[in-house]
């Protein structure tokens, strides 16, 4: 129920998705004037070694060609990042870089999330419209605080993600059995971890935009929901990742990576909506898809209830 309530809901309220496309097209424009004179000389670097076109390479032959292949293309691009990082004069370069892309950047994206939720929840509680924009601007200091918490408490499992296939990369090109199954192993721990730490954080978002607690009480609470309606939670985790990751690859891979514009957006709103319905599922509370459709789910005591009269019979 909640992964089909979840598109159904998507294509109800699909306006949100340009809504974000728009939001994240400023975000990566700033990026690039703000950042564009810092850039040029490590760009220029990167492009000189094909750092670029290597890395092209290997999305393109990431189903196409052997593991093998992928696994020694992806060896030597991390070795020439690292000789041309160690090597550069431009270090402070590097560093501002990072910290932009890696840090502000992300944080900033995530600044969309809790006016993008306050919308589909108006319209999931009561089929009221808010204004995206209108939002944005009214919870941007609570959008702050739950964007900054949110990337210190995943950035743990997202270390934990980077490192684990690097290691499979590096068992790899040793000779052992990953050698021909790399493609596979680093397929199926991404889409477990990142399913784990999607199902684990599910909550957070709706449970700090729809209850009146602080950031960490709200995360506090986003644990307690996910535990009521793990397994569903997880299982359609799966689901959506899997989706996710495919429509991304195949957009960027037929498209040259243009048509990553709309299908990135898409794929935010898509966890924004999934994470809002676990929450109400969660709840065992009543919701609209459509504007004469309400889904009622069912509530944690009652499944309780349920699996003690199965034990019972």
């Amino acid at each position: 129920m909640i992964f089909r309530n979840t598109f159904r809901l998507i294509i109800t309220n699909f306006s949100v998705v340009w809504k974000l496309l728009c939001y994240s097209a400023i975000c990566i424009f700033v990026t690039i004037l703000f950042c564009g004179v810092v850039a040029y000389p490590i760009l220029s670097e990167l492009n000189s070694a094909n750092v670029f076109g290597d890395l092209l390479e290997i999305v393109n032959n990431l189903f196409s060609s052997s593991p093998v292949t992928t696994a020694r293309t992806f060896e030597e691009v991390n070795m020439t990042i690292l000789e041309i990082m160690s090597s550069s004069s431009y270090t402070f370069n590097y560093v501002f870089m990072g910290l932009f892309v890696f840090l502000i950047l992300p944080v900033a994206l995530d600044l969309a999330i809790l006016p993008a939720s306050e919308a589909i929840y108006g319209y999931m509680a009561s089929q009221t419209n808010y204004s995206f924009t209108g939002r944005y601007f009214k919870s941007f200091k609570k959008s702050l605080k739950f964007a900054l918490t949110k990337y210190l408490v995943m950035l743990p499992f997202n270390i934990i993600i980077v490192s684990l296939v690097y290691l499979m990369v590096r068992l790899a090109t040793m000779g052992n059995v990953l050698y021909f199954l790399l493609d596979v192993f680093i397929l199926a721990v991404m889409l477990l971890f990142i399913s784990l730490k999607t199902t684990l954080f599910s909550c957070f978002a709706p449970a700090y935009t729809t209850l009146e607690v602080g950031v960490f009480s709200a995360l506090k609470e986003s644990f307690r929901f996910v535990s009521r309606k793990f397994g569903s939670i997880f299982s359609t985790s799966i689901l959506l990742v899997l989706i996710a990751f495919a429509l991304n690859l195949l957009f960027c891979v037929f498209t040259l990576t243009i048509g990553l514009i709309v299908t990135i957006p898409f794929t935010i709103f898509m966890f924004i909506v999934f994470h809002m319905v676990g929450f109400f599922s969660a709840q065992g509370g009543r919701y609209y898809i459509y504007t004469d459709t309400l889904a009622r789910p069912e509530t944690f005591e009652e499944s309780q209830d349920i699996e003690k009269l199965k034990f019972l019979l």
